[in-house]
């Protein structure tokens, strides 16, 4: 999120070595665990001892770390990771992934889909209930997107019910609409208290999958009418329908979240309690696990040697991307195509992942990651795509050379805005000797609290935005490639004209409507090619991650959409 949004594109900060990820998208990181909605690769303890030792510990309770404090738990506002990892878990929506699979969350069955694609049915489970007692019906449903969209909540994604092409929403968000601000018109309805009907203004491809995101999950109406301006701001003032409750928020040090009995499916959560504590310092964070305070931690590239050949270490894959945004109108000079393919070019982006990070990051000149989504032809949409502007630090002075005496200038003078993490802060001197390579050019780092990071970004006052990637709100491609359109309000406040790029990405959206999925494939394609050889953002790696979990843990599973990883069916044994 430069205007960063959960991930989620849940799921999406991403606390990894570089310090956060926004939103959109899922996220977890900086030593940390959390609870997803898609199960992929292990992420437990497996030392002989936790297979041998059988018998659970007295008390079910994870100690974990994470690198900042929560921004904000409103479903409707909350634009990062971090603060979706908790939302995630108190309020699910409609369907989850779980185990790789999509199931039914909220709704009892998978929707009914109209032959023409235009409307979804979803029948809620009965007897679901918030955490104040009250029935979860599907006008819980209806207001929450409402309220999403609504232009008074002001929430930065808002774009998002667009993207799923439910009925108005554009023209609901429209200022020159004649039913600009008009929610009502929405096109959902609660048919009655366990029926959802949703109707789209064309069919997509991926609407069901979308319903995994935490922004189409359910709100109390009549409770956050009641807390006015306090909603979301301490526990007290948040309801849950979901797996954990928010108990505890000493902000700025941690907060814990503890089992919800009265969530439909509690028999399956077997942790009952998980506390995060606030910890920037990795080698503080590692501390604390070898003290046995935390039961998981991230690693730094410092630390990965000493630890990659115990039990105790695990190395996942992530589905995020970490880029640049690049704002013109605070820097003109990057409204010039050269400038920005030098600033891309000069990088290397392998001593960057292999050095730097050591934690199976992998270097990244596209957008779309690995693993994301198969296409029509059953391919990886990364498959058989070498990179788009490889060029050099010989290419990249070149460039940067035409591109000085076009503009007139001699040198250059550009901030690199970050976070304040240990990482942040060594990956911003590795970027900062990278980009002087170009003779002229002079980085300053500008290290900020995550909080701080956001609202200098989603306010367009940083020069270059490089605290922050992307994590996929549903599995498809346009998750990523949308954030770049140049209407969505994550990037509409650059000064980058991307007439070329949007073009690209209005013709896929119409061949989704046109349901010529061969074709939108291939314009995804050219959309990405566009992005990346004009440097209109200039991506720098996909994130893995380097952890170690305690041996008497186990059951923690990676989670390749959602949050990052599922623990509410862990074990904590003995030990």
């Amino acid at each position: 999120m430069n205007k960063g949004r959960l991930k989620w594109g849940f799921i999406a900060a991403l606390l990894l070595a570089l310090g956060m990820v926004l939103a959109a998208c899922s996220g977890g990181g900086d030593g940390g665990s959390g609870e997803g909605d898609s199960g992929s690769d292990s992420a437990s303890g497996n030392d002989e001892k936790s297979s041998e030792n059988k018998e659970l510990a007295e008390e079910q309770v994870l100690h974990l770390v994470r690198g900042s404090d929560l921004p904000s738990v409103d479903p409707s506002i909350a634009t990062d990771t971090t603060s979706a990892e908790v939302i995630g878990r108190t309020h699910p929506g409609l369907v989850t992934f779980k185990n790789k699979e999509l199931v039914p969350e909220m709704a009892k069955e998978m929707p009914k889909k109209s032959e023409d694609g235009l409307t979804y049915t979803f029948k809620l489970r009965e007897n679901l209930k918030w955490s104040n007692g009250d029935p979860l019906t599907a006008e819980d449903f209806v207001y929450a997107w409402q309220r999403l969209i609504d232009p008074d909540t002001k929430s930065e994604y808002a774009y998002i019910m667009g993207v799923a092409n439910v009925k108005n929403a554009d023209k609901i968000m429209n200022q020159d609409s004649d039913i600009y601000g008009q929610v009502e018109k929405l096109g959902v309805k609660a048919v009655d208290e366990h029926t959802l009907k949703i109707t789209l203004e064309s069919p997509i491809p991926f609407f069901t999958s979308l319903m995994t995101f935490n922004k189409f999950a359910p709100l109390n109406k009549e409770f956050v009418k009641k807390q006015g301006k306090n909603f979301a701001k301490e526990p007290k003032n948040l309801l849950t329908v979901g797996p954990y409750k928010l108990t505890e928020w000493d902000h700025g040090v941690g907060w814990t979240l503890e089992k919800n009995p009265d969530y439909y499916a509690a028999d399956e959560v077997n942790i009952t309690k998980a506390t995060f504590k606030v910890v920037k310092e990795q080698n503080t964070q590692l501390s604390l696990y070898k003290s046995d305070e935390i039961q998981m931690d991230a690693l730094s590239s410092e630390q990965v040697d000493a630890w990659k050949d115990k039990p105790d270490f695990q190395q996942v894959p992530k589905g995020c991307v970490f880029w640049w945004t690049l704002n013109a109108n605070n820097v003109p000079e990057f409204k010039n195509e050269k400038v920005r393919k030098a600033m891309s070019m000069v990088i290397d982006r392998k001593g960057l992942t292999n050095v730097l990070l050591n934690n199976g990051s992998i270097p990244a000149q596209y957008v779309v990651p690995k693993g994301l989504a198969m296409g029509p032809d059953g391919k990886d949409f990364r498959e058989g795509v070498d990179d788009y502007l490889p060029g050099g630090v010989e290419e990249a002075k070149k460039l940067w050379k035409e591109a000085k005496k076009e503009l007139g200038i001699d040198s250059l003078e550009v901030e690199y805005a970050t976070t304040d993490g240990d990482k942040a802060a060594q990956m911003g001197e590795y970027m900062a000797n990278q980009l002087e390579q170009l003779e002229g050019l002079k980085v300053t780092i500008k290290k900020l609290p995550w909080n701080a990071y956001l609202e200098a970004t989603q306010n367009d006052k940083a020069e270059i935005g490089a605290g922050s990637g992307w994590c996929p709100d549903y599995k498809d491609p346009m998750t990523f490639l949308g954030y770049w359109y140049s209407e969505n309000p994550n990037t509409d406040g650059l000064g980058l004209k991307r007439e070329d790029y949007d073009k690209l990405i209005e013709e896929a959206r119409q061949l989704a409507k046109d349901q010529k999925p061969k074709e939108r494939w291939a314009a995804m394609k050219e959309a990405e090619k566009v992005l990346i050889e004009n440097a209109y953002t200039i991506p720098t790696y996909q994130a893995g991650e380097a952890l170690v979990i305690k041996p008497y843990v186990e059951g923690i599973t990676m989670q390749s959409f959602g949050i990052e990883y599922y623990f509410r069916e862990a074990k904590v044994y003995k030990h």
